[in-house]
């Protein structure tokens, strides 16, 4: 299930999927398998997805940095080193800092002036850090459910939940 298509709703169990009729001990293994696979899987997927949405902010954030730097630069050409990926830098000589070129995505990119940059990229961080909080509000309640499931286990198990909670001293 992508983190993009999650239902809320759709965690809930059929009434189908577990018999009154059946041992309280098929029921909470049901439930128990429900919690790993299910619920649990989701919450790996959706977090790892807004990682890699907080890599992408830190990325838009280093060139906005990059960019504030290159507009306070009188001089002309600019001898730079470029991180090409895995921190492999290269030197780079620029001769014309009028314009630079930036992915908007869909691998597409664009000539702009370092004004045009900067609100592109302020603009697309914002963008992306609307996306990340509601990614983040879906893991906290993929996790209230995970919770509340075995709070409902421990019960019908006869654990104290409180029990089961780490003390510390």
């Amino acid at each position: 299930m992508s983190c993009y298509d999650f239902n809320p709703e759709s965690l809930l169990m059929e009434d189908d999927d577990v018999n009154v009729t059946q041992p309280i001990s098929d029921k909470v293994l049901k439930y128990e398998e429900f919690v790993n696979e299910v619920l649990k899987n989701d919450l790996n997927h959706v977090l790892e997805e807004r990682d890699k949405i907080y890599d992408e902010v830190a990325e838009y954030m280093k060139l906005q940095t990059s960019i504030e730097r290159l507009k306070t630069i009188d001089s002309r050409p600019i001898k730079e080193m470029i991180d090409v990926g895995c921190n492999f830098y290269m030197q780079a000589e620029v001769k014309n800092t009028d314009y630079i070129y930036v992915d908007v995505g869909m691998g597409l990119h664009v000539q702009l002036t370092f004004d045009e940059a900067l609100r592109f990229l302020k603009k697309k961080i914002d963008q992306l850090t609307v996306k990340s909080e509601h990614l983040t509000e879906k893991s906290v309640d993929i996790k209230a459910r995970i919770k509340l499931i075995i709070g409902a286990l421990a019960e019908l198990q006869g654990v104290s939940a409180q029990s089961s909670k780490p003390r510390y001293w």
